[in-house]
């Protein structure tokens, strides 16, 4: 082995040139045909990401290796050229290299990991990959709703991390707050509006509210913060002649839609079942009547409990 780097290093600079082709494309193919087997011998799917992960970084720290190798004996030689080339290029190649800075800063710091759900400026998804100069995202919300995948991937440069703000959902607290707005008459009985929102949403998070509380203990433990109530809390307002309730809760960040529907389904359920003690609140309609002339319009407004009023005769 000494023998051939011994050889290799006492090499021509245009032997060594083609040395370094051929080495280059055969480390190059060597780990991509690890890249392509090893990881299938691995059952989860974190670990064949992992291993896929290394089996790359280890192919390029082999290439940088080799040549370092190849050219020792030139090395000492081209440190001053290599200086200069290198101030130019980084000047020419910033963003390249603040993206390259940005991975570093991901990994060192954990900003964030595969398999978090991140909001990285205005894009907003799950990490399926983190590369050295971009991060890729299975994005969510966009057309539809937040929490469900819209089919496209987003492919973010890491220096965005060091300019602008990121988002995780998925470290320290896995929760969301969230809420809904439900609205009812003014003549509905406010106390057991109050009392069966209360419930309809206590029945619906009390799955996972323990976790949840488990999850804020593990937080506040690392972090100095405040603790605020976990269990829903409901607020009323008088909004437009009705009364406007506010459900607040929590919420596991990937449930949040399918919650919203189970939470308005019990709700339609409790109102159908009240003996109309409470009533939603319709919006106002507005009815306009054409005149034979197009110099005036008549603006009828009808009651939001009751439909619209009858506007008398025609003219």
């Amino acid at each position: 082995m000494n023998n051939i780097l011994k050889q290799a290093v006492s090499l021509s600079l245009l032997a060594k040139c083609v040395a370094a082709v051929v080495g280059i494309l055969f480390i190059q193919i060597t780990f991509h045909v690890l890249e392509q087997t090893l990881p299938r011998r691995f059952g989860r799917a974190d670990a064949r990401y992992k291993v896929r992960k290394f089996v790359v970084f280890s192919g390029y720290l082999s290439i940088l290796l080799f040549i370092a190798i190849l050219f020792e004996d030139r090395l000492g030689r081209l440190s001053f050229a290599l200086s200069v080339v290198g101030a130019g290029v980084a000047v020419a190649l910033q963003d390249v290299v603040a993206s390259i800075a940005g991975a570093f800063s991901i990994g060192f710091s954990k900003l964030y990991s595969v398999g978090d759900r991140v909001q990285i400026g205005d894009t907003r998804g799950d990490v399926i990959d983190i590369g050295l100069l971009r991060t890729i995202l299975l994005e969510t919300g966009n057309w539809v709703s937040r929490d469900l995948y819209n089919g496209r991937i987003a492919r973010i440069p890491n220096s965005t991390v060091l300019k602008g703000s990121v988002f995780n959902y998925s470290q320290g607290f896995q929760f969301i707050w969230d809420e809904i707005k439900v609205r009812f008459t003014t003549t509905s009985d406010c106390q057991l509006a109050r009392e069966m929102l209360l419930r309809v949403a206590k029945d619906s998070i009390g799955e996972y509210l323990v976790e949840a509380q488990t999850s804020w203990k593990a937080m506040s433990d690392n972090y100095r913060s405040a603790n605020p109530p976990l269990e829903p809390t409901i607020a009323l307002v008088v909004n437009a002649g009705s009364l406007e309730f506010t459900v607040s809760y929590v919420v596991d960040y990937v449930k949040r839609t399918a919650l919203k529907d189970q939470l308005f389904t019990k709700i339609l359920e409790e109102v159908a079942n009240s003996n109309r003690r409470v009533e939603w609140a319709s919006s106002p309609v507005i009815l306009m009547s054409q005149p034979s002339t197009p110099d005036a319009i008549e603006v009828y407004p009808s009651s939001s409990t009751h439909g619209a009023e009858h506007v008398g005769d025609s003219h």
